[in-house]
């Protein structure tokens, strides 16, 4: 047989080689940076088999889970996130006709939906005094609106005309169309009198404002009323006027149906 001694010879001389070459970068490695610190050898040792230890040495050393390690408890985190914002509730039926695919008919619950809109009713108190002060509002709108009728010199109360004015005005707020103290039918000279007194004190209004440097809405002046064109009846003439069984022609009527006349050039020196 051959030995393995000259083997084991030459790998001791390989690992020497490196040795002295790990030895030399080394040197070179430090004299250009800081030196190294002790670095473990790259040799590993085999660690060796312990004859006398049993097969079955471990099987006999672990003795099972002790009791203190078995009985602890499991602990368990749970992580909810709280939000601030609570959702609001939706009523059944709302949900119910929200997931339904029908389109919503227009008499499906009227009532419901008033009911809910409507706000929260006050106290007794605060109700008493909106009403109170509902009540106070109105009348001095009233006596805004009225003011202009008052004289300094007579009493706070209206008599008279005047009192039919504030009537009027009154009427007029809630929704009537014409005024009471407009007459209908009169004698005309009546009529044209207010007219014309409505008409000059218009003018001393506005003549007063303009020396007073008051600026007043632009004035309306009345439409002239259009007489209307008369319309002709189916299968009437469309020229000239039927009466008493005879047709009468206009001369402007004669003219548009005959038309314009024309004159004759007569040429210089022709043969006549």
């Amino acid at each position: 047989m051959v030995s393995s001694k000259p083997r084991e010879t030459k790998r001791d001389e390989s690992l020497d080689k490196d040795d002295d070459l790990q030895a030399l970068f080394r040197q070179h490695f430090e004299s250009r940076f800081k030196p190294l610190k002790g670095l473990p050898s790259s040799r590993l040792k085999c660690p060796e088999a312990d004859e006398e230890t049993p097969e079955n040495q471990s099987e006999s050393d672990w003795e099972g889970l002790s009791d203190e390690e078995y009985g602890k408890p499991v602990e368990v985190v749970e992580h909810k996130i709280s939000t601030g914002v609570k959702r609001a509730e939706v009523p059944r039926e709302e949900l119910k006709t929200f997931m339904t695919t029908k389109p919503p008919s227009s008499l499906e619950n009227p009532l419901s939906t008033a009911k809910r809109k409507q706000p929260e009713q006050a106290d007794g108190e605060e109700a008493a005094t909106e009403a109170a002060n509902l009540k106070k509002d109105l009348a001095l709108q009233r006596l805004l609106k009225e003011s202009h009728l008052l004289d300094s010199k007579s009493s706070s109360s209206l008599s008279g005309s005047n009192r039919h004015k504030a009537l009027d005005l009154r009427l007029q707020d809630l929704g009537s169309k014409s005024s009471i103290l407009m007459q209908e039918k009169m004698p005309l000279s009546h009529r044209k009198g207010i007219v014309a007194k409505a008409r000059e004190r218009e003018e001393n209004r506005r003549r007063e404002a303009k020396e007073n440097g008051i600026i007043l809405e632009k004035a309306v002046k009345g439409t002239a009323k259009k007489t209307p064109i008369r319309q002709r009846g189916i299968g009437g003439p469309s020229v000239g006027k039927f009466q008493g069984g005879m047709l009468k022609l206009s001369k402007k009527d004669v003219a548009d149906i005959v038309g314009p006349r024309k004159k004759l050039k007569v040429k210089k020196g022709g043969r006549r």
